[in-house]
């Protein structure tokens, strides 16, 4: 009887420790989970915000670079490296203004800058992402732009 009763009590020392266990791992679990979504949502902002500020410089080194090249004589052309967000959907050049637009969490985003040049030929820039290179150039007083 005596041994009995000593394996119950080892027996409940186990299932005591093992509880024990559970319970400490659900609390560390209960703090660590949000912390970890808190953290990747705060990162996930601050990676579109950056993806926005890329767009907008983009957006404007082409146009300066267009303004550029269009104050200068027929036969002027200039190569510039374009940084563009992965998230860029498409780079266009219409009504005065180069729009780099992406995609983000809340929708579409569109970096705008102005330009007064003139544009000729415009081979497509869409879907690239990343450093890529363009030519623009000045043919007869307006200016064509070539990815490259």
């Amino acid at each position: 009887m005596m041994n009995s009763n000593r394996e119950q009590h080892a027996r409940c020392l186990k299932a005591q420790a093992s509880m024990e266990l559970l319970v400490t791992l659900g609390v560390i679990l209960a703090f660590t989970i949000p912390v970890i979504l808190l953290l990747f949502t705060i990162t996930q902002i601050g990676y579109e915000d950056t993806a926005k500020a890329q767009a907008d410089a983009t957006a404007k080194t082409l146009a300066e670079t267009m303004n550029f090249v269009y104050g200068q004589v027929a036969g002027a052309k200039r190569d510039i490296v374009l940084n563009a967000p992965p998230s860029t959907e498409s780079i266009t050049v219409s009504n005065g203004e180069v729009i780099v637009k992406i995609k983000t969490a809340e929708g579409y985003y569109e970096g705008v800058y102005p330009t007064f040049a003139k544009v000729g030929s415009i081979r497509p820039i869409e879907k690239r992402t990343g450093l890529f290179i363009v030519e623009v150039k000045n043919v007869e007083g307006k200016v064509d732009i070539t990815p490259r």
